[in-house]
């Protein structure tokens, strides 16, 4: 188990660490962790009544203690989905349900816990600043997962991770931060995975037909770069709506679906992909490991294909060159999960086919 609390000096400590307790939530294997992890929770709100925080805090403890109790609830909301979700026979309640009073609350709190929260000299703030600023949004995105009431909110929500991947992976981002930048992809790495693995179990515990997967290059359009890409997010983000991409938005391209079938789960899937509107001689290769444009090997299929490139005038100086309409072979490579079988691309949208395929 990580280290779960750390100095508290302030609300944004309380968000931390309850953060820090999700996150272990997550990965229990049994239900005796998570009534643990739960506890630790409580344990913050019950703290905020304590002598000793309130002679620390003095009149921030209040503000203290309305935080420790909203993180509190999220944390246990998050609790019962992990519980449905494994199949255990629990539930669990908000910090203050029972009919307890401060006194017999502060002495439930096992002494080596007290000793833990009181004594802690570990810093739970990242450094560099632009590492915790990462992580404190990677927890925003999750807290607010956990609360969401909709599919939609939901797949809003993951697609905000994937936001603050892509703009990981800029040039500029990568060059303004070349000295950390490999701290800063390993800790986007975890984060991104707990993003999708929430996402999943809260889509999986409510019943929606959807499944998520990790951002990838594939989601830039082949006539856009990756800044374009991020950019058109953002003020997509912006206008308040859902990148969903949709046939409306392409009108000079075509639609296919990538249909597959999951041996480990039993069920077909499928990814929608974008073509120009000319592309013919559309063939796939694999599955097996291909390197996609951005240099990366992934596993999947390397779709070969060939689209028409209009003419064009390029003018030097006072110069002119005019370039005539030819056909280019082009590549689009598709990260699929190795029991992936039965591989093909179909015309018409399949039964399978979820909003975020």
């Amino acid at each position: 188990m990580a280290v779960i609390y750390g100095k508290v000096e302030g609300p944004d400590d309380i968000r931390r660490i309850n953060c820090i307790i999700r996150d272990e939530m997550l990965e229990v294997e049994t239900p005796e962790q998570l009534t643990d992890l739960k506890k630790r929770s409580d344990y913050l709100c019950t703290l905020t009544y304590s002598p000793f925080w309130k002679k620390k805090f003095g009149s921030m403890v209040e503000e203290l203690r309305e935080v420790a109790c909203e993180e509190n609830r999220v944390t246990v909301r998050l609790a019962n989905y992990i519980a449905k979700y494994k199949g255990w026979d629990k539930e669990y309640n908000p910090w203050g349900s029972e009919n307890k009073t401060i006194e017999e609350r502060l002495e439930e709190i096992p002494q080596q816990v007290m000793k833990e929260i009181l004594e802690s000299v570990v810093d739970l703030k990242l450094s560099p600043e632009i590492l915790e600023e990462l992580r404190r949004n990677f927890c925003e995105i999750r807290k607010a997962m956990v609360l969401a009431d909709s599919e939609e909110t939901l797949e809003r929500l993951k697609k905000q991770g994937d936001l603050i991947v892509a703009i990981t992976k800029l040039p500029d981002f990568r060059e303004r931060f070349a000295d950390i930048i490999d701290k800063i992809d390993e800790l986007v790495e975890k984060e991104e995975g707990r993003n999708v693995k929430l996402a999943n179990i809260i889509a999986q515990v409510k019943g929606w037909q959807v499944e998520f997967e990790r951002w990838s290059e594939n989601e830039v359009r082949e006539d856009e770069t990756l800044q374009q890409y991020v950019q058109r997010l953002l003020e997509e983000e912006q206008k308040a709506e859902q990148y969903i991409p949709t046939e409306a938005k392409y009108k000079e391209g075509k639609v296919l679906w990538l249909v597959y079938y999951h041996k480990g789960r039993n069920r077909e899937y499928a990814k929608r992909l974008y073509f120009p509107g000319s592309a013919k001689d559309i063939e796939i290769e694999g599955p097996g490991e291909f390197e996609n444009r951005f240099g990366r090997k992934v596993w999947g299929v390397r779709i070969r294909y060939k689209a028409r490139v209009a003419p064009a005038t390029i003018r030097i100086g006072g110069r002119v060159i005019h370039l005539p309409e030819r056909w280019v072979e082009r590549v689009k490579v598709v990260p699929l999960p190795k029991e992936a079988e039965n591989i093909r691309l179909v015309e018409e949208r399949p039964p399978v086919a979820y909003p975020i395929a």
